[in-house]
């Protein structure tokens, strides 16, 4: 099959931005054509729009920039552009953040990265659209009822994080993201801010630290922190527990979800070592049991 995937141009901070480019890596290694749009990139049929054309002179405005640096709009996954003759017969995926069908393409996936709606308020789906969820806390079971569409990939960046400091530690650090609107309160004067920071940044902290205090409720830096054998400490939300959080026991392996479950994340740290071994096996079951049910649902849409 033939993907495109719609996406922000890579950066390295961004868990959503990652795992959109991994999606294509992977369909890509699969044997599959994917290529990626990167944003701001504008489609011919955006370009019938005064729009359409401020997105092209942001287009060249990034293009040029990213040749001064030496940057690749491709990502360190070294993925394929698309072309407008592309999109014709490309399955697209959009994340739950795209707004309507920009690249007007007839088969479209909807990735929800996030609830729909919590950060562009983005609702805007086709009758026809075809949708997939990352957690089962981001999934609108109105608009897509099918617990099988799940697909998750996920980049451990193993090579960056792991653990160098078998000593003693000490001090917290914390990271906020997208618990932006929460009240900042859990972590102790003192502690360091580390949202912004470079994954080598971080592991250097995460290696210091004996706590990471975060407020976003889902973020891959959790994990990240105890591969580093740092202790992550989810900040628990007024009204919802711990199981409502996390539903499957394997996904609080080695996080507390606040103080009093601190026991909990040192106890099964290792079961979430041995869970992550298994990682990209697990991924690479996600993205074909994905293919299988687009080929079956874009086959009897076709006729």
């Amino acid at each position: 099959m033939k993907f495109i995937i719609w996406t922000p141009v890579y950066r390295d901070n961004s868990g959503g931005i990652i795992v959109l480019h991994k999606l294509a890596s992977m369909l890509r290694d699969a044997g599959h054509v994917a290529l990626i749009w990167p944003q701001p990139k504008p489609s011919f049929s955006e370009l019938k729009t005064m729009r359409g054309w401020v997105k092209l002179a942001k287009w060249f405005k990034f293009l040029v920039k990213s040749l001064v640096k030496n940057g690749n709009i491709n990502s360190p996954y070294k993925l394929g552009v698309a072309k407008n003759k592309d999109i014709k017969d490309s399955v697209v995926i959009y994340p739950e953040i795209t707004e309507g069908n920009p690249l007007g393409g007839s088969f479209i996936v909807r990735w929800l990265l996030n609830k729909p709606g919590v950060i562009s308020g983005v609702t805007d789906f086709g009758s026809n659209d075809l949708f997939f969820y990352y957690h089962k806390h981001f999934n609108d079971w109105t608009i897509n009822p099918h617990e099988d569409h799940h697909l998750r990939v996920s980049e451990l960046k193993s090579d960056i994080y792991q653990t160098n400091n078998k000593a003693e530690r000490s001090g917290q650090c914390y990271m906020v993201r997208k618990g932006r609107d929460r009240t900042l309160d859990y972590h102790e004067v003192g502690a360091q801010s580390v949202d912004g920071f470079t994954h080598e940044e971080l592991s250097v902290i995460f290696n210091k630290c004996k706590y990471f205090i975060c407020y976003d409720l889902y973020t891959m830096y959790c994990r990240y922190a105890a591969m580093c054998g740092c202790i992550p400490i989810v900040v628990p939300q007024e009204g919802l527990s711990k199981e409502e959080w996390r539903p499957e026991i394997q996904n609080r392996y080695g996080i507390a979800y606040g103080w009093d479950d601190v026991s909990w994340a040192v106890e099964t740290r290792g079961k979430l070592l041995d869970y992550l071994a298994e990682e990209e096996n697990r991924n690479i079951n996600s993205v074909d049991g994905f293919v299988s049910i687009v080929e079956r649902y874009f086959a009897i849409n076709r006729l």
